[in-house]
């Protein structure tokens, strides 16, 4: 009985932890979005292609535009995609059908699809902020992530 009682969660006795406050969590944040920029910007620096930046902070670059109309929100598409962080390791791939802004992705392949249209194909470099954030998927990508994206979109409904 004492060894079961010895293991419980008990409060640490030396103090409480202060919550941070919301001036505290805005900075914080901002140095985070910060460092994630420059993580990607020195990313870019080695990059063999030219990158454009969004108002949001992700950047693109066009492989081939589409010849079809622009994808809008509640537009049916159906793209290839290859997900990775910027490492290079490959997270994710393959074929996936979703309704633009109604369907389960993160903020950051909502805004790149909008870009694009049918037959396009683009790369994306995607901030944590606008992906999985601080906690990652759970799976393959880990929190605070910044993934690269590869999608071609094939068909436009």
């Amino acid at each position: 009985m004492l060894l079961a009682s010895q293991c419980q969660n008990k409060p640490h006795s030396k103090g409480t932890a202060e919550i941070p406050s919301e001036a505290d969590l805005i900075e914080m944040n901002r140095s985070l979005i910060s460092r994630d920029k420059e993580v990607i910007k020195d990313y870019l620096k080695k990059a063999d292609r030219q990158y454009k930046e969004t108002g949001t902070g992700m950047w693109y670059s066009v492989i081939s535009v589409g010849d079809g109309r622009n994808i809008q929100t509640g537009d049916n598409v159906t793209f290839d995609y290859e997900c990775s962080i910027m490492d290079g390791e490959t997270c994710y791939s393959g074929t996936q059908t979703l309704k633009v802004g109604f369907a389960d992705a993160g903020s950051g392949v909502t805004e790149g699809l909008q870009l694009m249209s049918q037959g396009s194909d683009y790369l994306f470099i995607i901030p944590p902020y606008l992906a999985y954030g601080i906690t990652g998927d759970g799976n393959k990508i880990p929190g605070r992530a910044i993934l690269i994206y590869r999608i071609r979109i094939n068909e436009v409904n």
